[in-house]
Order: C-alpha cells, then structure tokens, then sequence
C-alpha cells in the first residue's frame, strides 16, 4: 500500500487530541494516510533531526571513549555509552525510507560516517597519548573484540526494540539507542587503538565487524518500521531496502574474511604481563644451610687391624622440582589442547589462577608455549606471555 507524500496537514500531527496521538502510534494500520503522513513529518522526523547537542553529546562520549581505553577503565566506559548521543543517523536512514526522501537518506548517511569516524578517531588519539599515561596493558577491553551469536543477537533484538519504541513512544528513546551505538561504534574506538597499535589487520577486521552491525541495525529496524505499518515508499525506500540487505551480506562476506584475525588477537592477547618471579617489598630471600649430623668418633682398635665393612648407603633419587606458574590476564586465557592458537579449547582460566609448569616448551605461530597441569588434573597449553612464575615447589 502506498501512502501520499504530501505534507502535514494543516494542523499537524502535534495539535491533535492525546488520544488520537496514541491510537495513531499503536495502531497505524487504522490509520488515514494523511494521519500517517503528518505522523512521519511532525513526530518521527524532529526525533531523527540532527541539532547542536547531538555533536557535543557525540564529543564528549567519544573523549570518554578515548580516557576509557587509555585507562582501561570498565567505569569511564559506561560513562561514555550514557554520554552516547541518541542515534539519530540510523533512524534517520531508516525514515527516509519510508517517507521517502533523498535528502533525508544522503545527510543521515554523511552522519553516520561522521560518528564512526570521531570514535574511530578517539581510539587513534588514545593510543597515541605517552605510554605512560596508559595502564601499560596493550589492546584494552578485549570484549569488544567478540562476534558471537550473542553479540548478534543482541544487536538484533536492540535495534528492533529502539525502532519500535521510537514509534510507540513519543519520547526518544535514548537508552535502547544507547545500547546500539555501543554495539556499533564502540568497536571503532578499539579498531583505531589497534592501527596504532600495530595490529592493522585485528583493526580492519573491526571495521568489517561495525560496517555489518550497522548494515544488519538497519535492516532490522526497516523490517520492524514495516512490521509496525511504516513500509518502504516509491523508489527511494525500495532502493534503500535492497541496499540495505545488499551491504548487510557484503559486510558479512567482508567480517568473515577477516574474522580469524579478531580470533587469532583474543587467542594471542595483545597484552601480555612481563614474565617474571613475583616478589614482595622489603623481603629477601637467603639462603640458609642445613647443619649436617655430628660424626661419631670410634673408639680406638686395640686389636689387629680388620678389613673396614663397608656400607652400602641408599641411594637418593632427586625428586624433581616443578614451578608454580599465575595467569597475569585481566580477561583470562585460554587453555588449549596442543601448542597453537588454532587448536581445540581444553578450558578457559581467570586472572590470578595458580597452574603448575611440567617443563615442556614449544613455539608455534610466533609464541612460546608452555605445558600446564590445572588444579583439576588436566593438561593443556598455555602461551609463555600470559604466566608468571611463582615460588618452586617438590
């Protein structure tokens, strides 16, 4: 079904009784066309608006984007995603597909490359601000690399939630819009980190991940506009449709190319804790020395002198010595099967997890690789860079 794309009637979609204004968000299939029509211009049109306060919430968001990864600081980054801006571009996209208009679908498009470029920026700033006012930890906030059915999932369900709140309810829906611009952008930040950091392929395999969330947000909440009564209009939505699932495949095609990158960099962990023996301020080891038996003194022979009878001692097998090892990871590590980042996961353990090292040692894809026996019996491999030895013990 067609709609006019005439404009808002004349008194407009805001001068009509509450009522009226509900039924027309809740059920829009009952709807005239012109009570449509002045609902897309007057309602969800100013919501999509881009106004001066959109870019100083987006500045602000991405410097706390930035102090968060310099920090690696879980709190600065929460502060950032409730600074996020309301995602105006992608909403915007989404209604001019239904409005339809060039106009609106080319400046909503110019502003979401504009937003993932400044987050992208943040995190090329972070990493290029002195190494000693980071955490000295290497690629913070290594979650953001995951790409699992979860992370997809909830990027699914949060776009398709924003779209409809945004026309059910007539406030803004800044906290479900928030939770997208976080799926979507924050990445970025980490992808620009990475570039600087000397992991450009770990950077462009975040891109590939941002560009198919955000081909994916856009054609859930087109989907979910056109479940609620909104379809796509005339040329212009239709084209947008298509496009739309013409980059969501493409940037699929794209992420899975570069995908075991992003593996390969959680596996690898670009952080790796310096390898050493841990010792506490202010004590000393010496060495002490174990104060041998008194030799006895035999009494002198009065006789002829006898053959001595030797005495076979029992010989003492060396037991030998193994070291305790800690994992230094803020995120955990994986223990795999075999040496590689690509074998089987045996367990995954956390930060501060004391193993015990059986001497054997092999390097495979640019690591060294150590093998471990966990607290519960079992055996795996572990990378050399993420333990740090402890006491020996027999």
């Amino acid at each position: 079904m067609n709609f006019p794309t005439s404009q808002a009637s004349p008194d407009g979609f805001n001068s009509l009784p509450p009522n009226q204004k509900r039924r027309i968000r809740l059920i829009i299939h009952s709807a005239s066309a012109a009570e449509i029509d002045s609902f897309l211009h007057d309602d969800l049109q100013p919501k999509t608006a881009l106004n001066p306060l959109y870019f100083v919430m987006l500045a602000l968001s991405a410097l706390l984007l930035a102090a968060a990864l310099l920090a690696d600081s879980p709190l600065l980054l929460l502060a950032a995603l409730l600074c996020a801006p309301f995602n105006a571009p992608l909403m915007g996209l989404t209604l001019s597909a239904v409005i339809p208009s060039w106009g609106l679908m080319l400046r909503s498009f110019a502003a979401l490359l504009f937003t993932a470029a400044v987050y992208f920026g943040a995190g090329l700033l972070a990493a290029l601000l002195p190494a000693r006012l980071s955490s000295g930890r290497g690629l913070p906030f290594l979650h953001l690399l995951q790409h699992g059915w979860l992370e997809w999932a909830a990027l699914i369900l949060g776009s398709a939630l924003l779209a409809a709140m945004l026309i059910r309810q007539r406030e803004t829906p800044r906290l479900a819009s928030a939770f997208v611009t976080a799926l979507i952008f924050f990445p970025l930040g980490l992808a620009g980190w990475a570039l600087r950091a000397g992991s450009p392929y770990a950077s462009a395999g975040l891109l590939a991940l941002c560009a198919a969330y955000a081909a994916a947000a856009l054609l859930c909440a087109l989907i979910t506009f056109w479940a609620a009564g909104l379809p796509p209009r005339r040329g212009a939505g239709w084209v947008l449709f298509v496009l739309a699932i013409g980059l969501t495949v493409l940037a699929l095609l794209g992420f899975v190319s570069t995908k075991h990158h992003l593996t390969q960099t959680i596996a690898l962990n670009t952080t790796p804790p310096p390898i050493g023996t841990p010792t506490q301020p202010g004590v000393v080891l010496q060495p002490t020395q174990t104060p041998l038996p008194p030799t006895a003194t035999l009494p002198a022979p009065t006789t002829a002198v006898q053959n001595p009878i030797v005495t076979a001692l029992p010989s003492i097998t060396p037991t030998p010595t193994l070291v305790s090892a800690l994992i230094r990871s803020d995120i955990g590590v994986i223990v795999r099967s075999e040496p590689g980042s690509t074998a089987s996961v045996v367990t995954y353990l956390n930060d501060l997890t004391e193993l015990v090292l059986l001497g054997e040692r092999q390097e495979k894809d640019g690591l060294v690789w150590e093998k471990v026996r966990m607290a519960d019996g079992k055996i795996g491999w572990v990378s050399a860079r993420f333990l740090m030895t402890a006491t020996p013990t027999k």
